[in-house]
């Protein structure tokens, strides 16, 4: 149960990011200020690294000793 929570909650925050990054309100690449482009850059290595720590804690906590 608990494992299906972690990877909900990934998934959750993958999608947050993603929603986040391209929805339609964002000026395209060539138009943002080097300040917005590095801040894109940043949310989306955050995302993925959120998505990737929760699939980690997912697998580790079914493993037994």
């Amino acid at each position: 149960m608990i494992r299906i929570t972690v990877i909900c909650i990934a998934f959750a925050a993958l999608i947050f990011v993603l929603y986040l990054l391209f929805s339609k309100r964002q000026k395209p690449w060539n138009e943002m200020t080097e300040k917005e482009q590095q801040k894109k850059k940043v949310m989306i290595v955050s995302g993925t690294m959120v998505f990737l720590a929760g699939m980690i804690a997912a697998l580790f906590l079914g493993k037994k000793k």
